[in-house]
């Protein structure tokens, strides 16, 4: 038998799931529960504006839960007025001879064996996720709209590390949003220094040259300190005498090198590559930066996005690196990682921050167009539920997973709640 708790005997008030017979208070009364009331998370009762039919007395009020009805006066509830409208004491067990003015009900006889085997398959150690023995009886539609529902929930939580980035950026949603691009173009190895990257060359500096990309180039791998070094490539000379006349007219300071991660790093995602491609989307793609809540189909970021970088970085993967023939333009995969990770939370942060639900809806809209990420995590719920598609799904089960899984959360999801009422 799983240790009782307040959360669970909570859950089994909330959604009634007692045995099909009559309920018999301490005093000995008949009890039928009218409304089992309004779960209150915060101090106080632990549901309000309830309603319960007591021997043919109708009473109103609010409930209390307890493991134990002695923990009524060790909780100090005896002495607090908040506690002054109280109608029904629940308990697991009654382990206390004398009561308060108002009925008491002890739920052990009345609660199923079915919900505490179940709940004690959640507790089970070394299960990555609580429920995978039992996911498999989850309904497919009631599994994605709670999938889809923690994508929404997962873009909010999102919004305080937006709140953050706009205070460093003073206000500027422009140069949030660049900040944001530049760090997802060092995908997971790079993101961190390629964030300081951004905050270190402001974005009006790269826009002033925009229609030149060998400029763009020598700015962001010269500020990467990546140009610090002797190259036999005469292009590479090139990139190299621009960013010493670029660095001296807006006197700029270079990142250390050191900083910028290539060892077990894929070639496609070195990050002088990376800055090469980032260099052909400001010439390319200007808009998406100018004005990136007015670039928002799918298609349209997509072309934005898989962009090509030019000259010596149309065939190198790294600076003074041996040549190659593979395309370099930015694949499908990384471009809808971008949408994913930056535009799509953006776009929801903007429209929220202003009151502009379309922008909200085209976020959620194009998560939905993206598809299903197939990463550590997701996988875990995918080997049960073959039924995933799209990154709304994928982004619901990573937030699912930190957030509820891997912290025991299973009565307050809406999976878990799904298993135990069945």
């Amino acid at each position: 038998m799983p240790e009782i708790s307040e959360d669970l005997l909570q859950f089994i008030w909330q959604y009634r799931l007692l045995k099909p017979i009559p309920l018999i208070t301490a005093s000995g009364k008949e009890l039928s529960v009218l409304r089992q009331g309004e779960l209150n998370r915060d101090s106080g009762p632990d549901f309000f504006n309830a309603q319960i039919n007591l021997g043919g007395l109708v009473l109103a009020g609010n409930i209390e839960l307890h493991v134990r009805s002695s923990d009524w006066h060790r909780h100090g509830h005896h002495n607090d007025d908040a506690y002054s409208t109280i109608i029904l004491h629940v308990v697991y067990v009654n382990d206390e001879a004398e009561h308060n003015a108002f009925e008491l009900l002890e739920l052990k006889p009345y609660i199923s064996e079915a919900v505490l085997e179940k709940y004690k398959d959640f507790e089970k150690p070394g299960n990555k996720i609580p429920c995978s023995a039992l996911l498999g009886q989850v309904n497919d539609f009631a599994f994605t709209s709670w999938a889809e529902r923690m994508a929404v929930e997962r873009l909010e939580t999102k919004m305080e590390d937006l709140d953050a980035m706009f205070n460093v950026c003073k206000g500027d949603y422009l140069q949030v949003f660049y900040v944001l691009m530049l760090r997802n173009f060092g995908f997971k190895v790079n993101s961190l220094p390629f964030e300081m990257l951004a905050l270190q060359l402001p974005l009006n500096i790269l826009l002033r040259h925009r229609e030149n990309e060998k400029q763009i180039q020598a700015l962001l791998l010269g500020m990467a300190g990546m140009l610090d070094e002797h190259f036999r490539e005469h292009e590479l000379h090139k990139v190299q005498n621009e960013f010493e006349f670029l660095k001296v007219k807006y006197g700029l300071v270079p990142l250390d090198k050191k900083l910028f991660k290539f060892a077990r790093t894929r070639p496609a995602n070195f990050p002088g590559l990376r800055l090469a491609q980032f260099a052909a989307l400001v010439c390319k793609s200007t808009t998406l930066l100018t004005r990136p809540t007015h670039c928002l189909a799918y298609n349209d970021l997509l072309n934005a996005l898989m962009v090509s970088p030019q000259g010596y970085w149309s065939r190198h993967y790294s600076a003074g690196g041996e040549a190659t023939h593979k395309d370099l333009t930015v694949g499908l995969l990384s471009a809808e990682n971008i949408i994913i990770n930056t535009i799509a939370p953006f776009l929801f942060y903007y429209g929220r921050k202003h009151k502009q639900e379309a922008l909200e809806q085209q976020a959620l809209h194009l998560l939905e167009t993206c598809g299903f990420e197939n990463n550590i995590k997701t996988k875990l719920f995918s080997a049960k539920k073959p039924v995933l598609n799209s990154a709304s799904t994928s982004q619901g089960l990573i937030h699912l997973f930190n957030h509820y899984c891997s912290k025991k959360g299973c009565l307050k999801c809406g999976i878990g709640a799904s298993i135990l009422k069945t």
